[in-house]
Order: structure tokens, then sequence, then C-alpha cells
């Protein structure tokens, strides 16, 4: 892809699943329960697709996929805050799509065949690492760390994965909120498996050529 348009995104990542804790699909491909249901989120600290600032734009994603994630046929509603300018919108959307190339969306866009969006939106969040708490209408996900049973006591669990495309260092928690009814999309998964995760992503890695189009 010799004309694609350079990018990068420093950030904060939120991620809750339908999976039991620590999620399978880290370390083997294959969810607990046989198919994937999760609320994503994340938020530009720092990042450009070519001369365009991202700082500050939010992405909310609500998937389904009815097997592995890798065996693709997945659904995805997309909210993009409403706050991001044309410019951060257009950036933002051909990074999602893959039409820049780069991980982890050139991975991504192969595995989902449906979504519905991007609705610009109001996204109410609250960045505060495994306590962090976001929403949109029709969708939420608040984040909670595991505690010690006997004394009550936080933990800090982290799952560290070198090759991780997503995350290479993942705060483990569990979901004290994780609902969705939007675009067809229904689930509600409290109670199991999330994470948070700084993340940096780009496109300086060879891309796959793979595409996702959104459309209503």
């Amino acid at each position: 892809m010799a004309d694609r348009t350079k990018w990068q995104i420093k950030g904060e990542y939120i991620e809750a699943c339908n999976c039991d804790y620590g999620c399978p699909c880290n370390f083997n491909g294959f969810p607990t329960k046989g198919n994937c249901e999760a609320n994503v989120v994340f938020t530009v600290r720092e990042g450009r697709h070519g001369d365009v600032d991202l700082a500050g734009v939010t992405v909310f994603e609500s998937v389904m996929w009815p097997g592995a994630i890798h065996d693709g046929n997945g659904r995805a509603s997309v909210f993009i805050n409403e706050s991001a300018s044309e410019e951060q919108r257009n950036g933002i959307l051909r990074i999602l799509t893959a039409e820049d190339g780069g991980l982890p969306f050139e991975i991504l866009a192969t595995t989902v065949s449906e979504v519905n969006g991007p609705h610009f939106v109001p996204i109410a969040i609250e960045w505060n690492g495994t306590k962090t708490k976001a929403s949109v209408n029709g969708a939420e996900i608040a984040l909670t760390p595991h505690t010690n049973p006997v004394t009550g006591e936080e933990h800090e669990v982290h799952t560290v994965l070198p090759g991780g495309f997503l995350w290479k260092d993942g705060h483990a928690a569990k979901s004290a909120q994780n609902v969705a009814d939007v675009d067809g999309l229904k689930f509600d998964w409290t109670g199991q498996n999330a994470y948070y995760a700084a993340v940096e992503w780009s496109n300086d890695i060879v891309d796959t050529g793979a595409t996702t189009k959104f459309g209503k």
C-alpha cells in the first residue's frame, strides 16, 4: 500500500467480554463460551493521521463474533465522540477500517463482516485504570479490580504478552458493568473478564491489505 497515510496512536484502552477471567482468546484463540461478545473503548492521548492531530478522539465499540474471533463473521457497532473534528473523524475511520494498514486494525478488519455506524455521539468516560467507566446510549462498560477473597484488598494482576498485537501488558480486572443493546447487538456479561492497558499502535508494520467498510 504505497500511498497509505502514516499514522500512530498512543492511548488508553479497556475491554470487557464474555470470557472467564484472563480470557483464553489471548492465549490460544478460543473463547470460554465458544463465541465472543465484548465492549471495547480507547482514547487517543497522542497520535496523528498524516498531518491531523488525533489527540482526544475516543472510540467505543460493541462487538459480537459467532465463534472464535479469528473465525470471522463478526458484527460491530462503532461510536466516535461527537466532539471530534471532521478531519479527526476521517483519520480515525481510515485507521479503524485498515485503509492505511497497521496493527491491530489490519488483523481485526478481517474478522468483521458487518459494521453499524459510525455513530458520532457523546461518549461519557472516566479513565482510572482498572476502575475506568465508559458509556454511550445503549452500551456501558465499567471495570473493577480483582480482590483478595479473604482480606478484600485489591489485587494488581498483569497479563504480559510481549508479542501481543493489541496490548502487551494488560492490567487484569473484571466488569462491574458490561452491557449492550445497540443496532441489534444485545448482551449482558457483567462480572466477567476485563482488561485495562496503555497501547501504542501504528502502521509501521507491513499490512495485509484487509479493509472493513462501514454501513448503516
